[in-house]
């Protein structure tokens, strides 16, 4: 039997395992999330000392010492990335402080660099990610037909009126800014239903590749 063949079979016992849950709690589910836990664990930490640990702050930090026979233009690289190695070194050290409750304090820098910059990640992510291409696409639609005037006038009415319903401002009661809330609501009520339908759809489908790997294992153990 192939190691491919016995991950199939491995593979389909776990997924037994889980769905053993369909009858209330019990070891085997609990083993199985253990198991899943504990391997994504050691992976994470695994990919955190490899790709992170060593490739952005072992390397810079050791890159110094052949700074000196580096070209001229290559000796500020270096060193510029030695000192943001430094610094991220640092950060993460000062994190480790929030295991003891009374030196927390001390991290709360690397806490707010990173609430920082993953919001800004975030932000970013969602206007030239989302909002910028929707509305480029909005804008430069072709319209050939009847259908592609109707679907590009829900499509940017349903974007403004969902943006405008975010706003900070108080509405009064049967103003416009309340039906301009109620219309924003309901767009975003339909992009959330979608999304649930998404994650729906995505789990049954998941569900059938794991039935299908039940079975390929059971063809397996009876040959």
């Amino acid at each position: 039997m192939t190691p491919d063949q016995i991950g199939v079979i491995v593979g389909a016992v776990f997924t037994l395992f889980i769905l053993s849950y369909l009858i209330g709690d019990n070891f085997l589910y609990r083993f199985a999330t253990h198991i899943l836990v504990g391997a994504g664990a050691g992976y994470i930490v695994a990919v955190v000392v490899v790709n992170v640990f060593g490739s952005l702050v072992v390397q810079p930090v050791l890159a110094l010492q052949t700074a000196g026979s580096a070209s001229p233009q290559q000796q500020p690289v270096i060193v510029a990335n030695a000192i943001v190695a430094g610094i991220g070194l640092l950060l993460g050290i000062l994190l480790l402080f929030k295991l003891r409750p009374r030196w927390a304090f001390v991290g709360n820098t690397s806490v707010g660099y990173l609430i920082g910059v993953g919001a800004a990640v975030a932000l970013g992510g969602a206007l030239f990610g989302t909002l910028a291409p929707q509305i480029e696409a909005t804008a430069r639609a072709s319209v050939t037909s009847t259908t592609d005037s109707v679907l590009t006038v829900i499509i940017l009415v349903g974007t403004l009126f969902t943006l405008v319903s975010f706003g900070f401002y108080r509405s009064a009661r049967g103003g416009i800014f309340s039906g301009i809330n109620a219309i924003g609501r309901f767009f975003l009520s339909i992009a959330l239903g979608a999304t649930f339908a998404l994650v729906y759809v995505a789990s049954v489908s998941l569900l059938i590749e794991r039935t299908q790997a039940v079975v390929d294992a059971l063809r397996l153990i009876v040959k």
